[in-house]
This record gives C-alpha cells, sequence and structure tokens, in this order.
C-alpha cells in the first residue's frame, strides 16, 4: 500500500467515523415510538437502538456476501477452453 492510499484510508476512516458519530447524536434527539406496543415490546424505544440495528443488518450482509463469494468462486480456468 502506497503512502497516498493509507492517508486516503485514514481519511476515509475519520470521515465516516464522524458520520457515525453525527448519527448517534442526532438519534438521541429523537423521539421513537414503540411499534409493537401492544404486544408488550417496547425495545426499540431505547436509545441507539435504530443505528445499532442498521449497524448489525449491515454486519450480518457483509459475512454473508463473503460467505457466498468463497461458496461461489471458481478457478481462474473455469471458462478457458482445454
Amino acid at each position: 500500500m502506497t503512502p497516498e492510499q493509507k492517508k486516503a484510508a485514514r481519511i476515509a476512516w475519520v470521515i465516516g467515523l464522524l458520520v457515525l458519530g453525527a448519527i448517534v447524536l442526532v438519534d438521541l434527539g429523537v423521539h421513537h415510538h414503540a411499534h409493537f406496543e401492544k404486544d408488550n415490546i417496547t425495545f426499540d424505544t431505547l436509545p441507539e437502538f435504530w443505528p445499532l440495528y442498521g449497524f448489525t443488518a449491515a454486519f450480518v450482509l457483509l459475512i454473508a456476501a463473503k460467505t457466498l463469494a468463497v461458496a461461489l468462486k471458481r478457478k481462474d480456468t473455469f471458462y478457458a477452453d482445454d
């Protein structure tokens, strides 16, 4: 990895963390209503539930995609004429 790429990666991480921090701070000021209150399920009104839910969903999708990539991988010569 070149020094320019390292610097760009560091900047991307900093920007991503700043955006994540902004989302978390904004979510603290939002009043959430329970979607399943009639069933006595109110955990979705907890502070930071939705950002954590989104992060968890993205992480699960990432793991599923990586697993599928390994499972569906073919050799480099798969389409080569023998």
